[in-house]
């Protein structure tokens, strides 16, 4: 299978992989996929004071293509706000770095994880309003 060098080049040397200290504050995780179906990813975002995301982590099992995206996520979503985060598209992801037809699941599985991940907190702006 062809791959892009960009989606390689994450490949080879993944940036921004593992996980935040535990208890670490303003963080949210997001999960999608499973091991067993060959996919898996789980998304941590840490929201700075500002409001927006500061860093972004992940763990992930699965293809290059898989790996590579988180890689490339990891580094796009510091900076922006929720809302902006939230308008990232798996499809233009998978059309950026042209993925193979039979991997481009991938980008929509990443795109399921940020979503969880967003979802989070959104669930905690829920509670505080209670």
């Amino acid at each position: 299978m062809e791959y892009a060098e960009a989606v390689l080049e994450h490949f080879r040397a993944p940036r921004n992989a593992g996980g935040f200290p535990a208890d670490t504050p303003g963080v949210s995780e997001g999960a999608a996929g499973s091991r067993r179906h060959g996919r898996e990813i789980r998304l941590s975002l840490k929201l700075g004071s500002d409001g927006r995301i500061e860093a972004c982590r992940y763990r992930v099992y699965g293809c290059p293509a898989t790996v590579a995206l988180c890689s490339v996520l990891s580094e796009r979503l510091p900076g922006l706000s929720l809302e902006e985060a939230g308008t990232l598209s798996g499809v233009a992801l998978a059309d950026e770095f042209r993925l193979p037809v039979p991997k481009r699941d991938a980008a929509l599985l990443l795109e399921d994880a940020l979503r969880a991940a967003l979802e989070g907190y959104n669930m905690d702006e829920k509670h505080e309003r209670a």
